[in-house]
């Protein structure tokens, strides 16, 4: 047999198998918190682009970057999943109590900011990062960072690296992030039901 067939049987053997790539992937830990006061957090998910969930409900929350978990190998999120209130306790919850609740995909550029953050500084040698939802009443951000602080690493970044703006500064306006996700979920007076939650 040449080469020429050969060559083109292993494309075939290759088309027929779905030989594709593996999704870009990141170490991360996980971090649920919010920037205007308590929250209680039931349920947030995160599914990532290969089918992959990563849960980052944890409760009580108030202040950021608040709860922390330890997270581990995730590719890129593409939906988010959520309920919520506002108030920790029956003490901080009245008859109209906001609840909330999202379920939306997240842009696909997701990936594409999740790369420039892990390649955006020129001397952090650092390979995790943290993965944070944040919520603010019926508003919903996910960051992705590498938790560069510049007290204590050097956060230099590296030449042209984002053409975009898509760095910015977190809501302490200390550490740089990419926003993932930024969106306004659906509020009621009155708890969503589980039969209310499955959309």
């Amino acid at each position: 047999m040449n080469k020429s067939k050969l060559g083109f049987l292993l494309l075939v053997v290759f088309s027929i198998l779905g030989c594709t790539p593996e999704p870009y992937s990141a170490k991360v830990g996980f971090n649920n918190g919010s920037t205007t006061g308590k929250h209680s957090v039931y349920q947030m998910t995160l599914t990532t682009v290969s089918g992959g969930q990563a849960n980052l409900s944890m409760g009580g929350v108030s202040s950021y970057p608040g709860a922390s978990s330890s997270g581990g190998r995730m590719d890129t999120p593409a939906h988010i999943e959520g309920r919520w209130d506002e108030g920790w306790s029956d003490e901080d919850k009245t008859s109209s109590t906001p609840h909330h609740r999202i379920s939306a995909d997240i842009p696909k550029n997701a990936e594409a900011k999740m790369k420039l953050m892990d390649d955006y500084y020129q001397n952090l040698d650092r390979d995790y990062g943290s993965m944070q939802v944040i919520v603010d009443g019926p508003r919903v951000r996910l960051f992705y960072t590498k938790d560069c602080s510049s007290t204590l690493d050097d956060c230099t970044p590296k030449k042209n690296i984002d053409p975009n703006g898509w760095v910015v500064k977190g809501p302490k306006g200390i550490r740089d992030v990419v926003v993932l996700f930024d969106g306004i979920g659906e509020s009621s007076k009155t708890p969503f039901s589980n039969a209310d939650f499955a959309y």
